[in-house]
């Protein structure tokens, strides 16, 4: 009788050691998840704080001492980084050089509108031009020179 006591309490000490793991275990699992999403939701709520859009007229480019002229404007809320080496840009697939772009102001503000001056030689007809700036956001413009 006492040993079937015993065995009793061992297998009661076994059960609750076992559910304790798994509801730790299920607990480290829940707990990354929710993590995962604030960091998502982090992400995500900063994309969309910062936005910007290309306002040229795409038959009508301006070219100021051999440089084209790209108007820039920030449509986000928040302000970003507006220089060479905050911004990538292409031109038909191709890279433009850090030292062929030149940006003014160095940050754009909610609402301010920048201009991007490319120094480069194209042909005439359709081309494609790609800002890509700091955070990743991009922006495509097809423009006829």
């Amino acid at each position: 009788m006492a040993s079937s006591v015993i065995s009793e309490i061992i297998l009661f000490i076994v059960s609750l050691l076992v559910a304790g793991t798994i509801a730790g275990g299920l607990y480290i699992v829940t707990q990354d998840l929710a993590d995962g999403i604030s960091t998502r939701g982090a992400t995500i709520a900063q994309n969309l704080r910062v936005d910007f859009t290309i306002i040229n007229d795409p038959e009508n480019i301006p070219v100021l001492g051999g440089a084209y002229v790209f108007y820039i404007k920030n449509t986000g809320s928040e302000e970003f980084s507006f220089t060479s080496s905050t911004i990538i840009v292409f031109i038909d697939g191709n890279l433009i050089p850090p030292s062929n772009l030149t940006l003014t102001p160095s940050t754009l503000y909610p609402y301010d509108v920048g201009e991007l001056r490319i120094s480069t030689t194209l042909s005439s007809g359709y081309h494609k031009l790609v800002v890509v700036i700091e955070s990743g956001k991009q922006r495509e413009f097809v423009f006829k020179i």
